[in-house]
């Protein structure tokens, strides 16, 4: 859609959502929006975008009296990095191309708008063409686009979940509330597995695609990742983190190619999840970086950021076998249980590989640190599975 996209949520008007709102066919093309009112949501909770819920005031018959927008953060580290891993461009696409095809509760989407300068294909192309230079310089352009890149405008307008109870990744959940979540996660999967999946994108790529660049992010972040695990973690986990330097990057590419695919969230866990009850999954939240990968990656992260580290393998294995019936129910048949087991841990590595560039976003105050030490205490109870 050709036209002004605000930068910033002060920008978000009633005249601007009036023009927008008629144009997308939400109200009505006599309806004004004759006020409106902001509410900053997610205040240690999102670090790649800004939200808020705005209350509306308006002429018309419709039943819309508020809505959430989205923009891309304003912080600059985690602008960058948002921009370097296509988020606001994905997230978009998302609503519009990829969502209203598969089997999975996501809000309405009342309007996904990209400018007309989004340069998410070149980008990739750009990340493709550099994965072959060497590790040294990778990770001196990895620091550069970080602090540097440019981020054309995007805005998501969506269904207001106000009578739903979103999840808590701080508090963690409840085994049953964990069940409910795979079997949401095992309807989606199930429904772009193998063959089912859509066709590669410049913007729904595979987890794989530039696994060289990916490691020199690894090796910028891990010494300040360690830093702070040093304290959190056991000293298995930190020599399974220590392992992971020499051996992460032939990994993402031997997980990409042996286990098989599906559209995976990639950022499945509480914060991202709403509910009717506790067993009841309203909402998944949160496309910013759906990808083509192993399941298993979802799957492990949700897992790992969401129970209590007190909660024992055997309960985890009895999760993963929630998660295989409801997936050979969806229809996949040729995916055993220990084939799903093995993908499983060797999944929990990659996810460890990834989590040091956590070191390099900015997590605020309070909430958003509190997240990630709690995520820490709950990987390293998972990594037990892992051999030394």
């Amino acid at each position: 859609m050709s036209q002004h996209i605000p930068t910033a949520l002060d920008a978000v008007t009633a005249d601007w959502l009036t023009r927008t709102l008629r144009t997308t066919g939400v109200i009505g093309a006599d309806t004004t929006i004759t006020a409106t009112s902001q509410m900053l949501l997610g205040v240690g909770e999102g670090f790649m975008g800004e939200i808020a819920r705005v209350s509306l005031s308006h002429d018309g018959s419709e039943p819309l009296n508020s809505l959430i927008a989205k923009i891309p953060t304003t912080v600059p580290e985690n602008r960058g990095a948002g921009q370097m891993l296509g988020v606001y461009e994905r997230e978009v696409r998302a609503y519009v191309e990829l969502l209203p095809n598969v089997d999975v509760p996501v809000p309405m989407a009342y309007a996904a708008l990209l400018s007309d300068g989004a340069t998410g294909a070149v980008d990739l192309a750009r990340m493709v063409k550099a994965d072959r230079l060497p590790i040294w310089l990778l990770r001196i352009l990895v620091r550069r686009e970080q602090k540097t890149a440019e981020v054309p405008p995007a805005i998501l307008l969506l269904e207001d979940l106000h009578d739903a109870v979103p999840g808590d990744q701080v508090a963690g959940c409840s085994s049953e509330r964990a069940a409910a979540v795979l079997r949401v996660a095992a309807r989606f999967h199930g429904s772009t597995w193998g063959r089912r999946a859509p066709g590669r994108q410049h913007w729904l790529t595979g987890g794989d695609i530039v696994p060289r660049l990916f490691h020199a992010a690894h090796l910028n972040s891990r010494k300040g990742f360690r830093v702070h695990a040093q304290t959190r973690m056991s000293p298995h986990s930190l020599g399974v983190l220590h392992s992971i330097t020499r051996s992460g990057r032939a990994r993402i590419t031997d997980l990409h190619e042996r286990a098989p695919r599906c559209v995976v969230h990639g950022d499945l866990r509480l914060d991202n999840l709403f509910f009717d009850s506790e067993t009841d999954v309203r909402a998944v939240i949160d496309w910013q970086i759906p990808n083509l990968g192993p399941a298993v990656l979802d799957i492990g992260y949700f897992l790992v950021s969401s129970l209590d580290a007190g909660v024992s393998e055997p309960e985890v294995d009895d999760l993963l076998g929630v998660y295989h019936d409801e997936l050979v129910t969806s229809g996949v048949t040729d995916y055993s249980f220990a084939q799903l087991q093995a993908d499983y841990t060797e999944g929990l590595l990659l996810l460890l590989h990834r989590a040091t560039s956590f070191d390099s976003m900015d997590f605020g105050e309070e909430r958003g640190r509190a997240l990630l030490d709690t995520w820490v205490d709950r990987f390293d109870a998972r990594l037990a599975r892992v051999p030394a």
